[in-house]
């Protein structure tokens, strides 16, 4: 057996020193660190996969008069083919809250001067102004008026969104919903109805104001010089030499 000049035993002495302390707490910190991004990494994907939509296999949704098949193309869009209205309408109502739930939601707290019950003060001035324009009382004297065909598609639309609302849960819906329990909001959606339906052309006859100015100018024109005179500077659209494109109303 070789020994060392000390002698000790040389197999005693190439042993391994031990690390030092620090080194060892810095790598059951790295370890942790590692394990806790992943854990944070797959619990991220499973939120956000959680509320997208289903793209294949068979639904059974109460309603349907017929089979609807819903086919998606590479990116996503979905075209759907029904034999009759009030599955197509049923079946559309169903596959739009499936893709943007929270943002039809969003939409309609917009459109009833409401979106301060989400966000807070955010929205109050623009509650302020919506509710002072109306959108929402205006959809509900509306719907009286609607034609029964109308109403019948603005009902199965509804009738599709509330069925796709009924079969999930509100993390299952939206991550953004997941993300609001987070601040300590209490919220569940309110059923769809057609006055939903109907507020939403409020806005987007809001977002096509483009001659806004000019109504107005006609009117205030009109009130002083008449509607004739008010006529020559503000002349009716030439119908007879441009026809609109699509004339069923």
């Amino acid at each position: 057996m070789v020994e060392a000049d000390n002698g000790v035993d040389a197999a005693t002495t190439s042993r391994p020193r031990p690390w030092p302390r620090a080194l060892r707490w810095a790598s059951v910190v790295g370890v942790l660190l590692v394990l806790a991004l992943v854990a944070g990494l797959t619990t991220s994907v499973v939120l956000v996969r959680k509320s997208w939509p289903q793209t294949s296999g068979e639904l059974t949704l109460n309603g349907l008069e017929g089979e609807v098949r819903v086919v998606r193309d590479d990116a996503g869009i979905p075209q759907i083919y029904a034999d009759s209205t009030h599955d197509l309408m049923l079946a559309q109502g169903f596959v739009a809250a499936q893709d943007r739930f929270f943002e039809m939601d969003v939409r309609r707290h917009a459109t009833a001067g409401r979106l301060s019950e989400l966000f807070g003060d955010a929205g109050l001035e623009s509650d302020l102004v919506v509710r002072t324009l109306g959108w929402r009382q205006v959809a509900e004297e509306e719907l009286p008026l609607l034609k029964p065909a109308t109403r019948s598609a603005l009902d199965a639309y509804a009738q599709g969104v509330n069925a796709y609302m009924e079969s999930q849960s509100l993390s299952e819906m939206s991550l953004e919903y997941t993300l609001l329990d987070l601040t300590g909001l209490d919220y569940k959606p309110e059923k769809w109805t057609a006055v939903d339906s109907i507020a939403w052309l409020k806005a987007m006859a809001w977002d096509l104001r483009g001659n806004l100015d000019e109504e107005i100018g006609r009117a205030l024109t009109s009130a002083v010089v008449g509607s004739e005179r008010a006529a020559d500077l503000y002349p009716a659209y030439p119908y007879d030499q441009h026809a609109p494109i699509v004339e069923q109303g």
